[in-house]
């Protein structure tokens, strides 16, 4: 729309002998805002974010309550979970635990996915200095998976609050945010086609030398409705496909690889596998804001090598921040 709106007002400043300049300022104004930027929005979507960023307020608060093995997280919303830790027994790579777990949280999704209403789960890998530890988040009534214990202390520091805090306060600044005792700067994952098939895809964030904070945020569709999504987008290609190909265009790889994916997802789909939609958020905390930038250029350098996609979240922070929280208090 900016692009029509731009070249039709261009043009008409350059047919009309009379046009004035305002006509030229806006044309290009408009055209400029349809250009792309590094983090996959354009400029007039980033122009939108700062403006908002600009009219709303900075501070914001996290709260968060323990009833017995129940968490309570209030933050512009509320969400209950429950709070799982990861059982480490030592080199889970080379003892094949990790292959277990990965299974298990599988079929914890698959059986979400039956449900009528889906559900909604979150992982989060906690790796400050010399304190780690594997969160599972899941909804209430939901039990864990064999090698999880109850892990709430975990998820306290989780979600960043100190041993006697109930609550967290936090002030926005445009790329990061300021907590009582440390800065925070939240990176969200926009894509994985780049890393290797040989390769997990967050094996190297994981492995990095930068302490960082991993959120893996898992949405379950319910069965009926996603059924129903996997059915419909391969009708749609497929559809737009046989139309071009009747007007003399031929199908290229790239829609030839999507078909395919999307037929392949429609028939797992129907035999029984959950449709999810995954959302990935890295969290860098820093003591002071030329460690932060430091440790944040590490994590971008180290994330581009491995093929992963990062957005920087420039206006965004206060809310991605809320969307990487456990229980998924963003979604």
């Amino acid at each position: 729309m900016l692009v029509v709106l731009g070249v039709g007002i261009l043009s008409e400043w350059l047919l009309s002998p009379s046009a004035p300049t305002s006509e030229l300022i806006v044309g290009l104004a408009l055209t400029i805002c349809a250009a792309t930027t590094y983090d996959g929005l354009t400029a007039g979507e980033q122009l939108v974010v700062a403006l908002r960023y600009c009219s709303r307020s900075h501070w914001s608060t996290v709260s968060a309550l323990e009833f017995g093995d129940e968490i309570a997280l209030w933050a512009n919303g509320d969400v209950a979970f429950r709070a799982y830790e990861l059982v480490h027994r030592g080199r889970l790579d080379l003892s094949g635990r990790d292959v277990i777990n990965a299974e298990a949280l599988k079929s914890l999704a698959d059986a979400a996915g039956a449900s009528r209403t889906g559900q909604h789960f979150s992982e989060h890998v906690h790796r400050q200095d010399d304190d780690a530890g594997t969160l599972l988040a899941l909804p209430l009534g939901v039990a864990a998976p064999d090698g999880w214990m109850k892990g709430t202390n975990l998820a306290r520091r989780v979600i960043g609050l100190d041993d006697d805090a109930t609550s967290l306060r936090l002030l926005e600044r445009f790329t990061y945010l300021r907590a009582p005792t440390q800065l925070l700067r939240v990176y969200r994952v926009r894509d994985f086609a780049s890393v290797p098939s040989t390769r997990g895809l967050l094996d190297q964030v994981l492995k990095s030398s930068t302490p960082v904070d991993l959120a893996l945020h898992v949405d379950v569709v319910s069965g009926s409705r996603a059924q129903r999504l996997s059915a419909r987008a391969v009708h749609r290609v497929g559809s737009d496909d046989a139309t071009s190909r009747a007007v003399g265009f031929r199908r290229t790889a790239r829609s030839v690889r999507n078909y395919e994916r999307l037929a392949q997802r429609e028939a797992l789909v129907a035999s029984g596998r959950a449709l999810v939609r995954v959302a990935v958020y890295l969290l860098v905390r820093a003591s002071s804001l030329d460690e932060l930038h430091r440790r944040g250029d590490a994590l971008w350098r180290q994330a581009h090598d491995a093929g992963l996609r990062l957005e920087r979240g420039r206006g965004c922070q206060a809310q991605w921040h809320r969307a990487q929280l456990p229980g998924g208090l963003g979604w």
